[in-house]
């Protein structure tokens, strides 16, 4: 019964992976959250929770907006190059001699080199678009207004609390997981305030208005036991020449046609776009500031969760060979039966239709210190704590019957029904920590830098392509530069790299035995499941670097 339950999880996984693994993968908060949000935050590792940085505390804390006198206008650029890279190679120990119906040294991605990953987004009204400039650039900006003897100051910004997006060309060999995805968090409203309680201790809040948007494009195959077996008997049939042509011969129809389409294990099944987003998704901000003493504070910041109902269309367009196997095979006489009872592809071109995910966007607790000595010299340190253990799964609703859900729902009608489907995610929550360090070189400039360890909310049984992430070090250095009476410059540099190695399982594992090195997302050696991963029995070595270099100018008016 647990093996049973383990293969039918691992089955489950893998059909919703190949409709929606992208919008699971990319959501690696770790990556999306705390990044690019502010100049002075990305030159002190992001530990500014005790340290107000300017309008952007909106974000940070609220109740450092206490600090800004009048009226002031930020606007700032973050300008981000991001590159990343996958390689697949065969385990050390593979022997093609053990390998059955499924060889995988005979895997086409093995030979068409690195997998290479640049920025995307998505734009509200025109769709996802690749960045295929060398630079991204990401503008926000804001006002506050504190009006003269008053406790209160008001403000208001424009920025992106969550955003992440990658592409990849058409003939990449990572195309089958993400070759198009965006997950992003776009806040256009942003009303706040911070409250001046004593000279020591102030609070604030925000409140937010956000649309979120989730979109992906990525073509589909499907690696398994079950399309080795008919590709090996479209060969025994005679059904292609060496060259793919079809030969016209199928000796055993009507009773049974095999030849309509030429499919096998690594060819492509069809490519997938979703566009879903919501555009009005509410949450809050909350934060408090003491300042007991000149050589120290605290600060904490609380960032609500908000449940987004995300809804959009989807268009699942099959490769032509593919939908003809099976329009021919379902005109059959054991083809109409066998495809009523197991719900088997009919052999439509194109699968369209509205669906419908609800998404968590987690609630975010960060606390922070700073430590001033020696006059000249600031330490700040934060502890931050992500509730991603509400990315426990993900639901999808279909407005309609969808032909993939059939098979499913006969084997977990717990996870499945005709119309929705329920994906295990099992995320965790972590801790994460920024350290900023600043110097007074004068009375006009500052120096800045900082060091965070981002830890990965994504289980080792969750990573993919979709989000090169795991544990990540983010180095950055900076400077603040009193222009005049009214007028601040920020600048920062920053540096970030995560590199994962997902070894697959020995080749002699079966699906019912353990594994401890690969991803049920990616490479698990799992041959007998129907769609598991694109994958299966490859050795994946992934880098993500992401560099930023950023402007911030803060003057009165």
């Amino acid at each position: 019964m647990t093996i049973t339950r383990r293969r039918t999880q691992r089955l489950i996984k893998g059909l919703s992976a190949l409709f929606f693994g992208s919008l699971i993968g990319t959501a690696n908060g770790q990556l999306a959250q705390n990044l690019f949000l502010d100049t002075k935050a990305m030159a002190l590792g992001n530990a500014v929770t005790a340290d107000p940085v300017g309008i952007m505390d909106i974000h940070f804390n609220p109740a450092g907006l206490t600090k800004l006198d009048g009226r002031q206008l930020q606007v700032q650029f973050m300008n981000i190059i991001l590159a990343g890279e996958a390689e697949f190679s065969l385990p050390k120990d593979y022997n093609s001699t053990d390998a059955g119906l499924l060889d995988i040294s005979e895997d086409p991605v093995l030979r068409q080199g690195k997998s290479k990953t640049t920025a995307a987004a998505y734009i509200p009204g025109i769709g996802l678009m690749p960045m295929h400039l060398p630079v991204l650039t990401l503008p926000t900006g804001g006002i506050s207004i504190k009006p003269p003897g008053s406790k209160f100051t008001f403000a208001n910004a424009v920025y992106a609390p969550m955003a992440a997006g990658f592409a990849k060309d058409d003939d990449d060999p990572g195309r089958y997981q993400a070759k198009q995805v965006a997950l992003q968090r776009f806040t256009y409203l942003s009303p706040s305030f911070g409250y001046q309680v004593t000279d020591e201790f102030s609070v604030g809040a925000s409140f937010l208005f956000s649309h979120q948007a989730v979109a992906v494009k990525q073509d589909l195959r499907a690696p398994s036991v079950l399309i080795g077996v008919i590709n090996e008997l479209q060969g025994a049939f005679g059904c292609f020449e060496d060259d793919g042509t079809p030969t016209g011969q199928d000796p055993l129809a009507p009773l049974i046609t095999l030849c309509g389409g030429k499919v096998g294990p690594y060819e492509d099944v069809g490519e997938l776009s979703i566009v879903s987003e919501e555009t009005l998704s509410p949450s809050f901000n909350l934060g408090f500031l003491w300042e007991p003493t000149d050589w120290f504070g605290m600060g904490v910041g609380y960032q609500s969760e908000a449940v987004t109902h995300l809804k959009g269309t989807f268009d699942l367009q099959y490769d032509d060979q593919f939908s003809g196997f099976f329009r021919k095979f379902r005109a059959s006489i054991i083809g109409a039966i066998g495809g009523a009872i197991f719900g088997l592809p009919d052999g439509r071109r194109e699968e369209t239709g509205h669906v419908a995910i609800e998404l968590t966007y987690p609630q975010h607790l960060q606390i922070g210190t700073k430590f001033r000595f020696l006059d000249k010299f600031q330490l700040n340190v934060d502890a931050g704590w992500t509730d991603f253990e509400k990315w426990d799964a993900l639901t999808i609703e279909f407005d309609r019957p969808v032909s993939f859900l059939s098979t499913a729902k006969t084997l977990a009608p717990e996870l499945v029904t005709n119309t929705s489907l329920r994906q295990p995610m099992n995320f965790k929550s972590v801790w994460s920590w920024g350290f900023g360090f600043q110097y007074d070189l004068n009375s006009r400039v500052q120096l800045r830098a900082g060091y965070e360890p981002r830890q990965t909310s994504i289980p080792d049984d969750a990573r993919s392509l979709q989000a090169p992430l795991g544990f990540a070090e983010l180095y950055s250095v900076g400077m603040g530069y009193q222009w005049d009476l009214d007028t601040v410059i920020d600048l920062s540099l920053s540096f970030m790299e995560s590199k994962e190695e997902i070894l697959a399982d020995p080749q002699a594992n079966t699906d019912s035995g353990e594994y401890p090195n690969s991803s049920d997302a990616l490479n698990r050696n799992c041959l007998t499941c129907t769609v598991t991963n694109p994958y299966p029995g490859l050795d994946v070595k992934t880098k993500l670097t992401i560099g930023a270099a950023g402007l911030s100018f803060r003057t009165k008016f």
